[in-house]
């Protein structure tokens, strides 16, 4: 599984965008649309966006239908350059594709273009070349670059438990606000508050910060990082991995982190009041079975929960 540097996903996926809107707005000529598929086929990443939109959402000359009419019209008769008019009519696009796809509790573009990605409740093994294994949790998305230099990973969301196989090759995962290295380990690593929490289940890795600060951490040992600072955490071996079995275990954890767990589970959004985010939970719960999981946090916690539909779901402080 090896990966071209040339042309990363979210920029094709944001240029296909471009040509999608471009294409619908009745401004498009005969050469428009030329180098629309000169761009297209010059590289093969441009290709895998435009396939990928279309796999997805439909043609990409259909999307724009997506859009108000009104706003089109008013777009359209502006007095403004072709310039503005893309920059206004890419935006209303945007906020049509990426908001019915949140509705949903699927991924905008850029994820759905990613090397490797789950959507809400699914849960991946990936085997890389080189023997290592990547145990993907719902709703992750991941890039992935093996060369003769490095093994390289980009958490984009998500988390992933990395079992990583011996090799002459350092082995990076890149999480955007610093990086996890190791020859030989096993760990777990997910976005989580504003930061990264890192679980060592096997061996030892080495953590750098964006300010080129490092730490390193061992088996049975775990750490939350953000861009400022590094913070030792307790971990459960068995915690750590029973989302890879469908359950949720948790001792002492905020009310938040679980409802957040469980959000990548359900294809109902979830509202949590933050009066009642702190509270403290400990348990153990099915993933794959999110209304069972609220209805036993709400027999045992002061909360209430408020079905509108099966998509729409509110959690609150319960009256006294």
């Amino acid at each position: 599984m090896i990966k071209s540097t040339a042309c990363r996903p979210d920029s094709a996926a944001q240029k296909a965008i471009e040509w999608m809107v471009l294409l619908r707005s009745g401004e498009a000529t005969e050469d428009d649309y030329l180098e629309y598929e000169c761009w297209r086929y010059a590289d093969a990443r441009h290709d895998a966006a435009c396939a990928k939109i279309e796999s997805t959402l439909g043609k990409i000359q259909n999307l724009a239908q997506m859009m108000p009419q009104e706003n089109m019209r008013q777009a359209l008769m502006a007095p403004s350059s072709r310039r503005k008019f893309l920059q206004n009519t890419l935006g209303i696009a945007s906020v049509a594709v990426v908001g019915s796809l949140a509705l949903n509790q699927e991924y905008s573009l850029p994820y759905l273009l990613s090397d490797a990605h789950t959507q809400t409740a699914q849960r991946r093994r990936i085997e890389l070349d080189d023997g290592s294994t990547l145990d993907m949790n719902a709703r992750t998305a991941l890039n992935i670059i093996l060369d003769e230099r490095m093994r390289d990973v980009e958490l984009r969301t998500g988390g992933v438990i990395a079992k990583v196989a011996a090799d002459d090759r350092p082995f990076r995962i890149n999480t955007g606000i610093g990086h996890i290295l190791s020859r030989q380990a096993r760990f777990h690593v997910r976005q989580e508050s504003g930061g990264i929490h890192l679980a060592v289940l096997d061996s030892v890795v080495k953590v750098t910060g964006l300010r080129g600060n490092s730490q390193l951490v061992k088996a049975g040992h775990g750490l939350w990082f953000n861009q400022h600072t590094f913070y030792p955490v307790a971990i459960s071996p068995y915690a750590e991995t029973a989302w890879t079995e469908g359950r949720l275990e948790v001792r002492d954890a905020s009310l938040s982190s679980v409802i957040g767990s469980l959000k990548n589970y359900s294809q109902a959004v979830i509202r949590l009041d933050p009066s009642i985010a702190q509270l403290r939970v400990s348990g153990n719960f099915p993933l794959d079975d999110v209304p069972y999981a609220l209805d036993a946090l709400a027999q045992t916690m002061p909360i209430a929960i408020t079905r509108t539909t099966d998509y729409w779901i509110h959690i609150k402080a319960a009256d006294v």
